[in-house]
């Protein structure tokens, strides 16, 4: 069944903002990996911070495909990386980050091979309950579509 979007979309956003750490997992080949990152959000967009030395950089490198998840929000995505800290196109980023994260910023955020990448999320997954029976309820962000999918109702 449809449900509206924008709604779905807005307690996303709201999730996003209360939501300081989220699992990121990525994958090449046969190797998936997952760690806690500290997140920030511009809207659906997500930032977080990492080192070019890490398995997570190079994973991101070769398979920009991506997932995120965090309570009972599930997030697929692509990631990219878009430079550091240092470059003025990442300044209003780093100004929510640092609000977000001092203490993060503070310890890595000027290390030498850091790198901020930025998710753009394709499709976004809740798990609710209606009635005491488990739903989906799923966003299709670049067709700007919702469902909610009732298994057991």
């Amino acid at each position: 069944m449809l449900i509206d979007y924008f709604t779905l979309e807005k307690e996303t956003i709201d999730h996003l903002e209360n939501n300081k750490n989220a699992v990121l997992s990525t994958s090449f080949i046969d190797k998936v990996t997952s760690r806690s990152m500290s997140i920030v959000n511009i809207g659906l967009t997500i930032f977080f911070q990492t080192n070019e030395k890490y398995n997570k950089y190079s994973q991101m490198s070769k398979n920009k495909n991506v997932s995120l998840c965090f309570g009972n929000i599930s997030i697929e995505g692509t990631a990219t990386e878009i430079g550091n800290w240092k470059d003025p196109d990442n300044k209003e980023v780093l100004e929510v980050y640092k609000l977000k994260h001092p203490f993060s910023y503070a310890k890595y955020g000027n290390l030498e091979g850091q790198v901020v990448f930025k998710i753009i999320p394709k499709k976004i997954s809740y798990w609710k309950y209606t009635n005491d029976e488990p739903i989906r309820e799923i966003m299709y962000v670049d067709r700007k579509l919702a469902e909610r999918v009732e298994y057991w109702l």
